[in-house]
């Protein structure tokens, strides 16, 4: 007559060993699943201390990947941005025909932008630290050749764009943070190469009149 209560009591230790092995491997989505297959088998678990532990755990993680989600999506359209910017600076160069100032950071920027920036959308916390390194890189080579060169649009354009992505991903993401780095970004960088730009096609325009 025990028999059927022993075996649903195994079967429910074995979902949760399954979530202590998906917990190790990093498997968020996994864990909660096989916790519920556990309550499922046998509602009387929720008492025990290994499945109260794993859940409380589980439901923490899950709270942590929701408040990093948002300044994580962020940096990653700042990095797909800024992909599309350097693509259509090297589209606008190859036409003109003038590629002596292509470098092979040119080309590698972009891409590396577009796969940090993938990962950084899927909410993965520890490319937050490879998107903090990545801006520093960026500010020491592409910055630091501007200040070199007296290129100080360049350089301003630099610091806005790597010192948005610093301040949002550097430490634990806050609210007034990410406020303050999508404004940097947005003036720093973004209303800087508009202003370029603009510039450039009225410099044309009064060149042509």
């Amino acid at each position: 007559m025990n028999e059927p209560i022993m075996n649903t009591q195994s079967q429910a230790q074995s979902y949760l060993d399954k979530a202590e092995t998906y917990k190790k491997l990093g498997l968020k989505a996994q864990i909660q699943y096989e916790l519920e297959q556990a309550r499922k088998v046998d509602p009387y678990i929720v008492h025990e201390a290994r499945y109260t532990t794993l859940l409380e755990e589980s439901t923490a993680e899950a709270k942590k990947v929701e408040a990093l989600k948002t300044p994580l999506r962020i940096g990653a359209g700042m990095l797909f941005v800024d992909a599309l910017i350097g693509g259509f600076f090297i589209i606008l160069i190859l036409i003109s025909g003038d590629t002596a100032g292509l470098s092979a950071g040119n080309f590698t920027a972009p891409i590396v932008d577009i796969i940090i920036g993938v990962n950084l959308w899927q909410v993965k916390e520890q490319w937050k630290r490879y998107t903090v390194w990545w801006a520093l890189i960026g500010l020491v080579i592409f910055g630091g050749g501007a200040l070199v060169t007296g290129d100080y649009f360049s350089l301003i354009l630099q610091l806005g764009f790597s010192g948005s992505l610093i301040l949002l991903l550097t430490g634990t993401p806050s609210r007034v943070r990410t406020i303050a780095a999508t404004g940097i970004y947005l003036v720093a960088y973004i209303g800087l190469l508009c202003l370029f730009f603009a510039l450039s096609f009225l410099g044309g325009f009064a060149g042509t009149g």
